[in-house]
């Protein structure tokens, strides 16, 4: 949770710590700013405006510096430029600036995406070391109020360390003035782990207990920021600011206004756990408590499988029950539920970088893709090995989660893996040789979000699984490569993408929205309503197409992207109706429960594997997460206001589908069950591989030729058999009912495979040559393009001509169709001017459309 609030709020309330120390806030210096009015329109303007401000700053008080630091960054937004956070950091550089140009400068580069920590902190903590006066100084004091800017906590491990130890040194101080000191502890409770915090809120409440009615006011103040909850001396003493005029009784009334929602929102959540315990039992009844114990134990007595179930399987199981007679959506975590839910979203750990699972067909535990970017790809490991020891651990037969535990590690250590392949000896599998092994470094490993390719026709397919905290990061590198490349158009696919954090979608929806564009609002019954906007401009052009692939799967945080893009107009939606989940969920730790404690040796705020255990609470030598709540607290509207949530009633059925109607609907490619369960039989059964593996001994002298015909082939084989060498006797040698199509499919599949390991990049999950969605989706960016598939060479063959069966349009479409059916129906009756042949003939089109 976000205990402090946005930069502005930071530095105003900077202020009302100087009016409550007594400091004076320099509101004579304002005039200078009058020439540094900007013209708007030109940069060069915006230049000589910072200029301006930078060198008024100089010696001006903390308020006129922030109201300059304002105005820059107006004047900034108005033109569109990020130029002003650049020069600001440039200025940094600078070792002639006098402390208030340096306020400045800070205050405005901190506002860039992506600020330059630590040029910013260097000379944040020049400004508190250079002031050690017991009178203290306003600079100084608003250098401390920069420092607690989150933005910080992306300082390296070495600079957040010097930080923090300043922080805790003036914090400590008696010499320092008391403004700087509660300040300072801020810094804190902001960038510092629970030891620090412990630190700071006891020197906070040591200004609390003080007979000085500044520091008291210092302390409430302070405290009320950081976060802790405001009751007792914090409360009485803001409920006395409070009373005051000017900005500190503002900010004291402010933070009591916040308790009370956050008590507000607490109570609900109280109420609703209050809701299942037991009401003064009548005599000779049982709590419920009690109940369930009794329950538990006759379980374990008389049932049949009693004694192989842990009863901690079973309160599991009581949890999910309970949360799921509320929603769907709200579900409890146990620790180690939790452990894969908080990996997912966080997109990293430390390892050899690779998707691995137990095959089904041999039992043995194989990498089924490198991660491309990552160390086991590195050191030669490809799809379909299989790591048959770890040093002089045997991997056969033991269970998947433990092998991967023994994989993972801290970064930099090595790993001596054995690897089986496909043709060798099969009695190495359990006795490998020394030529098996291979020496891997781990590394700290990024699970990609994003696959992308640059289709014929120069279209950009960009495919994105999940909304883990790098989405929208990972997003932006292939785009610049994109757009750098000249594509005309962007297919962006959410199809399968079941959601994530919801400061990604704002971010993800920011690449192609323009800047403060409204992504979605959150409507709840225990908090205020809460809006997202695009915080930067976007990165795909404006008047570039775009179409998004979306399906029944498609949820959450996909759904809310979709939606926002949808809404403004700026994309076309193919697929089908979206799954419907529009509901927020908060995750809450139990009280008196707490994840066991570690030495976070990388700084990260997260446990790694490799990380020292300090606490470990149920002693198992491991490190296990509190368990946790996911309770649906709110609900998601679009920018137009609608919500996307699909209602279910008590008995499982469907009362509103809710979801997200594309534009154009297409449905995926239906194959009869005959035709799967024997394409299944045949990819088991390794015909598709057994024939590439044919097709590269046929040409290993050929190692040019091969390329060319296996990256051809995974590109577009253009749906012909006859490309593959050799295909129509091994097709007969099959005595298979699928059709030739089918069997070539199967063989693409497997040469794909191969070929994304060979050029280490991963196909997007669509292939415009097998994929119907894609396929209209290319069309719809041609079309905006005033153009159509037969237009580009590849696509002639490749995307066959538009089924009515398979494409529909949506239901507003739909309603315009009908209207247009009874308009005929009425011309007909009154003898319009088309002939009663021609009226048939339309009536007869409409009709087929309205019935598909």
């Amino acid at each position: 949770m976000r205990h402090f609030q946005p930069l502005f709020t930071v530095l105003l309330t900077s202020t009302a710590l100087l009016a409550a120390s007594g400091a004076p806030t320099g509101l004579a210096t304002a005039a200078p700013l009058g020439a540094a009015r900007p013209v708007y329109g030109q940069e060069a303007d915006l230049t000589s405006m910072f200029e301006g401000a930078l060198s008024s700053s100089a010696a001006s008080g903390v308020e006129d510096i922030w109201r300059m630091v304002a105005q820059v960054s107006g004047a900034a937004r108005q033109l569109g430029s990020d130029q002003s956070t650049s020069l600001a950091t440039t200025a940094l550089s600078r070792d002639d600036l006098a402390s208030g140009s340096v306020l400045f400068a800070a205050g405005l580069a901190l506002m860039a995406a992506e600020p330059d920590v630590e040029r910013i902190h260097a000379k944040l903590t020049g400004l508190i070391e250079s002031n050690p006066q017991t009178t203290g100084d306003d600079h100084a004091l608003a250098a401390a109020g920069l420092l607690a800017d989150e933005h910080m906590r992306l300082l390296d491990g070495a600079s957040l360390e010097r930080v923090l130890e300043l922080a805790l040194g003036v914090a400590s101080s008696g010499d320092r003035a008391p403004a700087l000191r509660a300040e300072s502890a801020l810094v804190l409770f902001a960038l510092g782990k629970e030891d620090h915090k412990r630190k700071a809120r006891r020197i906070l409440s040591d200004f609390l207990k003080s007979k000085d009615g500044e520091l008291r006011a210092l302390g409430a103040l302070a405290l009320g920021r950081s976060g802790a909850e405001i009751r007792d001396a914090i409360y009485d003493e803001l409920q006395a600011l409070a009373q005051l005029p000017g900005e500190r009784g503002q900010l004291a009334a402010n933070l009591l206004a916040r308790q009370k929602e956050r008590e507000k929102y607490e109570s609900s959540v109280r109420k609703l756990a209050r809701a299942g315990e037991d009401k003064a039992p009548s005599a000779g009844s049982a709590s419920q408590e009690a109940q369930f114990r009794a329950i538990l134990r006759i379980v374990a007595g008389w049932h049949l499988e009693g004694d192989k179930v842990q009863s901690e399987e079973l309160f599991d199981s009581a949890m999910d029950g309970l949360l799921g007679r509320l929603d769907e959506h709200s579900t409890y975590f146990s620790p180690k539920e939790y452990a894969r839910f908080e990996q997912d979203l966080g997109a990293y750990y430390g390892g050899i970088g690779a998707y691995v699972g137990e095959d089904i067909e041999d039992k043995l535990f194989t990498i089924t893709r490198p991660i491309y970017s990552g160390p086991a790809y590195r050191a030669g490991l490809m799809s379909d090995d299989k790591i048959v020891r770890i040093g002089d651990w045997s991997t056969l037969g033991k269970p998947v989660d433990e092998i991967i535990k023994r994989l993972k590690g801290r970064p930099g250590t090595p790993v001596r893996i054995y690897v089986w392949r496909r043709g060798m000896d099969a009695g190495l599998i359990d006795r490998p040789t020394e030529d098996m092994a291979i020496e891997i470094t781990r590394e700290s490993i990024t699970i990609p979000s994003v696959q992308w390719q640059i289709l014929p026709g120069n279209i950009g397919m960009l495919a994105l699984n999940d909304f883990s905290q790098v989405a929208a990061t990972e997003m932006r590198e292939p785009l610049h490569q994109m757009l750098e490349a000249g594509v005309r158009g962007i297919v962006f696919d959410l199809r399968n993408n079941s959601g994530g954090l919801l400061e990604q979608a704002g971010e993800v929806a920011g690449l192609f929205l323009p800047k403060g564009s409204l992504v979605v609002k959150t409507k709840s019954r225990a908090r205020p309503e809460e809006q997202l906007f695009t915080e930067r401009e976007p990165l795909v052009p404006a008047d570039m197409p775009v179409v998004v692939l979306q399906n029944r799967f498609s949820a959450s945080a996909a759904e809310i992207v979709a939606g926002a893009l949808q809404d403004l107009g700026r994309a076309t939606l193919i697929g089908e109706r979206s799954f419907g989940k529009g509901s927020v969920q908060n995750l809450i730790t139990l009280d008196g429960m707490s994840d066991d404690e570690f030495v976070d040796e990388n700084k990260n705020g997260r446990h790694d594997n490799w990380e020292t255990i300090t606490r470990d609470w149920n002693g198992n030598g491991e490190f296990d997460f509190a368990p946790r709540l996911k309770l649906t607290i709110a609900r998601y509207l679009l920018p137009s206001g609608r919500s996307i949530h699909r209602e279910v009633n008590e008995e499982g059925e469907v009362t509103s589908p809710g979801g997200i109607d594309p534009d154009l609907v297409v449905k995926p490619r239906d194959l009869q069950t005959w035709r799967l369960e024997e394409m299944w039989r045949l990819r088991s059964s390794r015909a598709p591989r057994d024939y590439v593996d044919r097709l590269i001994d046929d040409y290993k002298e050929r190692e040019g030729e091969l390329k060319e015909l296996m990256t051809r082939l995974a590109d577009n084989d253009q749906r012909d058999p006859s490309q593959y060498p050799g295909f129509e006797p091994f097709y007969e040698s099959l005595a298979t009912p699928l059709p030739p199509d089918d069997v070539r499919y199967l063989v693409r599949m497997e040469i794909r495979r191969r070929v994304q390991d060979a050029r280490s990049k991963e196909f997007p999950p669509g292939d415009f040559v097998e994929d119907l969605q894609l396929q209209e989706a290319i069309r719809v960016v041609l079309q905006k393009l005033g153009q159509t598939p037969e237009d580009v060479p590849a696509y002639t063959s490749a995307i066959p001509p538009l089924s009515r069966a398979s494409v529909r349009l949506a239901t507003g479409d739909r309603d315009r169709l009908k209207q247009i059916h009874e308009a005929i129906a009425r011309a007909r009756s009154s003898n319009g001017q088309l002939t009663p042949e021609q009226l048939r003939e339309i009536d007869d089109l409409v009709r087929r459309q309205l019935d598909n």
